[in-house]
C-alpha cells in the first residue's frame, strides 16, 4: 500500500510530464482544475518540491538540498498555503490581504515565493477582488497554483489570469487497476461499487472502502427490501440512515439506483420489452430528477427526515406503479412528468 501512495497516481503522469517539461521563468499563475478525490494534492506537492529546489531535474525535486529539506519538514518559509479554516463557509478577505503582505517580504530562500490556494472557488467576493489585484501586477519570482474541483464559480477575472490545467477522472479500467493492487484482497464487485457511488473517484472510492462504508450502502438495501416487503415503514427505515455520519450519501444510493433502472430498459436486448417498461423508463428518469431535487432540498432548511421519508416513498410508487409517477420534488425547469 505504501509503496503505491508514494509513487505519483498513474492518472496524473501524464501532467507532470507535461509539467516537467516547463522552462523557468514560470508563468506567475496557473489554475488547476480537477473533481475531488483524484489526488490532485499530489500534483501541488510534486510542483512545489520541485520549484522551490535548488537544484531541480528534468524530473523533478533532487530531494537532496535545503530547499527540499524545508519542504519535507513542512517548513519551508517561501511556501505560503492558503485555505478555508475549518469553522468557516468560505475564505475571507483578511486572509488574502494576509497573504498579500507576506508576499511584499524578500524571499527568505533567494528563490520563488509560491502560494497554494485550495478551494479557490470557496472565495467570497472582497477576497476575489483582493486576489485579482494582486494576480495583475504579481511579484517577480512569485508562482500562484490556485486549485479548484468547480472551475464554474469563479470569475472569468480571475480565469482569464492563469493557465488553465484540467485533470479529468481516470478512466473506470484504470481507476480499477490502482485500487486492486491498493486493496489486493478486495473483491473486485466491492471496488467498482465503490468507485460508481464516488463517481470513479480512485481516492474517495479507497476511504469508502477502507472505512467500511459498504456497510452502510447493504444497510440501504436492507431497508428498501424491508419497506417493499411491508415490514419496515418509510419512517422506520429513515430512523437508521438518519444515525449515520454522513446520511447525506442516502441520495447517491437513489441515484446510482436510478441510472442503472434506466440502463436496465435503454440496454434491453428485445424491443419489445423496452416498449413494455416505456412507463418504468419515464418513471426512472423522472426519479433520477426528483433525487437530485430532494437533495437540494436537504441541504436547504427542510425537515430531513421528511425529505427522505417522501424519497423512499416515491422510490416504491416506481417500482409499484404502472402511471406516470409525477414527484413533489420539482426544480423551476420542470415540473411534473419528463417530457
Amino acid at each position: 500500500m505504501d509503496s503505491v501512495m508514494n509513487s505519483i497516481y498513474p492518472w496524473l503522469q501524464t501532467q507532470w510530464a507535461q509539467w516537467n517539461k516547463h522552462v523557468r521563468p514560470l508563468g506567475h499563475a496557473y489554475l488547476l482544475s480537477s473533481p475531488k478525490g483524484i489526488g490532485i494534492e499530489q500534483f501541488v506537492a510534486r510542483v512545489l518540491q520541485k520549484t522551490l529546489c535548488h537544484q531541480p531535474t528534468t524530473q523533478g525535486a533532487c530531494l537532496q538540498c535545503q530547499g527540499c529539506r524545508l519542504q519535507q519538514g513542512n517548513q519551508h518559509p517561501d511556501f505560503y498555503h492558503l485555505t478555508r479554516l475549518d469553522d468557516k463557509k468560505e475564505i475571507n478577505v483578511e486572509q488574502v490581504r494576509t497573504l498579500v503582505g507576506k508576499l511584499n517580504e524578500t524571499s527568505h530562500q533567494g528563490g520563488y515565493k509560491v502560494i497554494w490556494i485550495d478551494e479557490v472557488e470557496l472565495l467570497n467576493q472582497s477576497a476575489f477582488n483582493a486576489l485579482l489585484k494582486t494576480l495583475e501586477e504579481p511579484a517577480p519570482n512569485t508562482l500562484f497554483l490556485l486549485t479548484t474541483s468547480d472551475v464554474g464559480r469563479l470569475p472569468e477575472t480571475i480565469k482569464s489570469r492563469c493557465q488553465q490545467l484540467n485533470f479529468p477522472p481516470p478512466l473506470l479500467k484504470e481507476a480499477v487497476d490502482w485500487l486492486q493492487l491498493a486493496l489486493p484482497q478486495t473483491d473486485l464487485k466491492l471496488i467498482q461499487r465503490a468507485l460508481r457511488l464516488n463517481w470513479g473517484a480512485p481516492l474517495d472510492a479507497l476511504a469508502w472502502i477502507e472505512t467500511k462504508q459498504f456497510e452502510e450502502d447493504a444497510q440501504w438495501k436492507e431497508g428498501l427490501s424491508q419497506l417493499q416487503q411491508g415490514q419496515k415503514t418509510a419512517s422506520q427505515v429513515v430512523a437508521l440512515w438518519l444515525k449515520w455520519p454522513n446520511p447525506v450519501v442516502v441520495f447517491d444510493y437513489f441515484y446510482l439506483w436510478s441510472v442503472s433502472a434506466v440502463r436496465s430498459v435503454v440496454y434491453a436486448t428485445e424491443q419489445n420489452v423496452r416498449l413494455e417498461q416505456g412507463v418504468f423508463l419515464q418513471n426512472g428518469l423522472a426519479f433520477q430528477q426528483a433525487t437530485l431535487q430532494a437533495k437540494q432540498c436537504w441541504q436547504g432548511n427542510a425537515n430531513k427526515e421528511l425529505v427522505l421519508e417522501t424519497l423512499c416513498l416515491e422510490w416504491l410508487e416506481v417500482q409499484q406503479s404502472s402511471e406516470f409517477f409525477k414527484s413533489v420534488f420539482q426544480s423551476n425547469y420542470q415540473k411534473g412528468m419528463l417530457s
